[in-house]
C-alpha cells in the first residue's frame, strides 16, 4: 500500500486467489457509515481492516455484483489482532 497524495493510494496484493483486474476505491469519511450506506442501496460491504498507520478499507460490491471498495484516511488505524 502506498499513499500517493492527500486522498490517493494504490496497492498490489494477491490477497484473494483468481481475482484478476482493478479495483476502484471510493474515499469516504467514516468507513463504518459508508459500508453501512452500500448495503441500504442494496449492495454487499466486508467488515471494515485496518492498514496499520494508513486507515480503513472495505471490499464491497454493487447490486449488479461489481467489485469496488471504499477507503478511510485514519493514520492511528491499528495493526489487525489474531
Amino acid at each position: 500500500m502506498t499513499q500517493i497524495g492527500e486522498q490517493a493510494g494504490g496497492a498490489i496484493t494477491n490477497m484473494e486467489p483468481g481475482k484478476r483486474g482493478t479495483r476502484t476505491y471510493f474515499d469516504v469519511d467514516e468507513i463504518n457509515a459508508g459500508a453501512a450506506r452500500v448495503k441500504e442501496l442494496g449492495g454487499e460491504a466486508g467488515e471494515p481492516g485496518p492498514v496499520p498507520g494508513m486507515g480503513w478499507f472495505a471490499i464491497c460490491k454493487d447490486p449488479h455484483g461489481n467489485d469496488f471498495g471504499l477507503w478511510q484516511n485514519d493514520d492511528s488505524a491499528p495493526a489487525p489482532t489474531g
